[in-house]
């Protein structure tokens, strides 16, 4: 059973797999992956800015939730040129390379299959109960 938790573990898990040791990656020409990895300093900072308990905030009706992700922190704000692309040189969004990887969207589809199954019982709770009051038996 996943938690929003383990869904931002597995994503900040993905994004640094993703700019090393990298992930094939066809659109950036030169080396066909998602590295970008010289000195470690984007890899280092993305890690200690991104804080799993700080990535998410749930909503008030706790069912939704804000997700956020700092692909440029302070030490290593070259890190949006690298994601974005320049001019010069073609993007390497591991952000979002990582976001569509498939430990990812399995964190998120078992976590909404939890949400889903607890909506649901509730909702069958309550229909027994009201079916109950007007006299049917459910079995």
């Amino acid at each position: 059973m996943k938690t929003l938790n383990d869904v931002a573990k597995a994503y900040k898990t993905a994004v640094l797999q993703t700019i090393n040791p990298g992930v094939p990656y066809k659109p950036y020409y030169k080396t066909g992956s998602s590295k970008a990895y010289k000195t470690g300093n984007l890899f280092n900072q993305v890690n200690q800015s991104n804080n799993i308990r700080g990535m998410i905030k749930l909503g008030r009706d706790r069912k939704s939730f804000t997700f956020s992700f700092d692909i440029a922190p302070n030490g290593a704000v070259y890190g949006q040129f690298v994601h974005n692309g320049t001019s010069k040189m073609k993007a390497r969004p591991y952000g979002e390379i990582a976001a569509n990887s498939k430990g990812v969207k399995d964190a998120i589809d078992d976590y909404m299959n939890k949400v889903v199954e607890s909506e649901l019982e509730t909702v069958f709770e309550t229909l027994e109960d009201r079916f109950l009051q007007v006299g049917f038996k459910v079995s």
